[in-house]
């Protein structure tokens, strides 16, 4: 298992930083907020190959610290998304190939947060 580390740095209302090309399956995501960066601060971890709009994390207005086991839902060779028993959905660990890029946004300047995402092969 490998650890990988982003920090973004609130330079600018809507600041970001991008990761080397990597890939694997996250199994977990830790958020650290420093420098206080205000109440309203959003934070989104997305793969810059996926859809736009689909995120690994998104938190908007919660800058505390926090670990998270984001998970995406099973589909079929349809797309329907697949269920346990018809109501209860099967999910897995994120599945990512390319680079990682978490935004800040709405936060002070000088605030930053740091993603440590654990990551399988």
């Amino acid at each position: 298992m490998d650890v990988l580390k982003l920090t973004v740095v609130a330079e600018s209302p809507a600041s970001a930083e991008v990761s080397l090309p990597l890939s694997g399956l996250i199994q977990k995501v830790r958020l650290v907020f420093g420098n206080n960066p205000g109440g309203s601060v959003d934070v989104t971890l997305s793969a810059l190959d996926d859809l736009e709009g689909e995120f690994i994390v998104s938190r908007q207005n919660q800058p505390t610290n926090v670990t998270l086991y984001p998970r995406r839902q099973v589909q079929d060779n349809a797309a329907n998304p697949l269920t346990l028993d018809g109501s209860r959905p099967l999910c897995e660990p994120y599945a990512v190939r390319g680079r990682l890029k978490l935004s800040l946004q709405d936060a002070n300047l000088g605030s930053f947060c740091t993603a440590w995402i654990w990551l399988t092969h």
